[in-house]
């Protein structure tokens, strides 16, 4: 089965383009959020490179099928490994070694790295000579929520493929297509917006619709310039390391929101429309610079473990203090 791509027209143009034009690049990385459906475009390139048949993927060609069924032979995804689960020297050098091996059945060996968040600068170096000077029939395709993971290096080596969240239209057909009742889809996307995964969670999750609810609460309350209620919020989540950076992330999509419903409606993806329109009506150009760099820097402590409560406090200082 050929996987069904949501939104992002011009990305699966330009595969198509690249594909039928035969001006594949050696190197790929695709970027965006998490549950926008990065290793979902990143097999469907990988498929559409390996096909056989016309209009690429055909889904029917026998490279078509081994890839939908998961045993193509020159369609790899990497294992993770390493301490943080990202991808370690030894297995780098693995993939470099099997790189030089000529492909099995077609014309293209795929290595698919998913999730590359935590990939160590080592293993990035390891990897340098294969995306530079890489055989000529090696595609990498790597998946990573910010660009600003890789190393310069890297970057250069790699043409860029941002996934962004998809209109609420598409999100709904795709919750429906899903299984979702009608009901649940409007709940989801009024709380996620067009992030297809990010909302599939959301209503599987009961901790994860009361967090998108203090977001909206958290949000109010920083339009209002209510410092009690904003560090009241913050506190619920100083106990909990990865719940507290789960937070600070969507309260800086939720930031997002507000700065773009200045000026238009199109691609919300934060928690609450209604209280991100509050608190776009008190925002400057100045204090949303403020306001994301403070959530930055509160997520950066977090990640270099800096006490949550201490982070979460200074940070709802910090967000009192650029809303005045």
């Amino acid at each position: 089965m050929i996987p069904r791509i949501y939104g992002n027209d011009s990305s699966l143009r330009l595969i198509q383009t690249m594909v039928q034009g035969d001006r594949i690049p050696h190197a790929c990385l695709i970027h965006g959020e998490k549950g926008l459906g990065k290793k979902t475009l990143a097999r469907y390139f990988a498929m559409a490179a390996l096909c056989t048949g016309e209009n690429a993927p055909c889904g029917v060609c026998p490279s078509c099928y081994k890839a939908a069924h998961g045993v193509h032979p020159d369609m790899m995804y990497v294992e993770h490994s390493g301490k943080r689960q990202g991808f370690s020297v030894d297995t780098v050098r693995g993939v470099c070694r099997d790189a030089i091996v000529a492909p099995n059945d077609g014309a293209r060996k795929i290595y698919i790295f998913a999730d590359c968040d935590n990939m160590d600068i080592r293993a990035q170096n390891t990897l340098l000579k294969l995306t530079e000077e890489p055989p000529a029939h090696v595609l990498l395709l790597f998946t990573a929520t910010h660009r600003n993971v890789f190393l310069e290096t890297m970057l250069s080596r790699m043409m860029p493929l941002a996934v962004c969240p998809c209109t609420a239209e598409d999100c709904r057909n795709a919750l429906l297509d899903a299984g979702c009742s009608s009901e649940d889809a409007q709940r989801a996307i009024a709380a996620c917006g067009g992030n297809i995964g990010r909302c599939l969670e959301w209503l599987q999750s009961e901790s994860m619709q009361e967090m998108t609810r203090h977001i909206g609460e958290l949000t109010a309350a920083i339009a209002g310039r209510r410092a009690y209620d904003v560090l009241r919020i913050l506190a619920v989540y100083e106990k909990d390391r990865q719940t507290a950076v789960e937070f600070v992330k969507l309260l800086d999509l939720q930031l997002r929101d507000a700065l773009i419903l200045k000026y238009t409606q199109d691609h919300l993806t934060g928690c609450d429309k209604q209280s991100a329109l509050t608190l776009s009506q008190i925002l400057t150009a100045n204090r949303s610079v403020q306001m994301h760099r403070s959530i930055q820097e509160t997520y950066d402590a977090l990640q270099a473990n800096v006490s949550p409560r201490l982070a979460l406090a200074a940070l709802g200082g910090q967000l009192c203090q650029a809303g005045l």
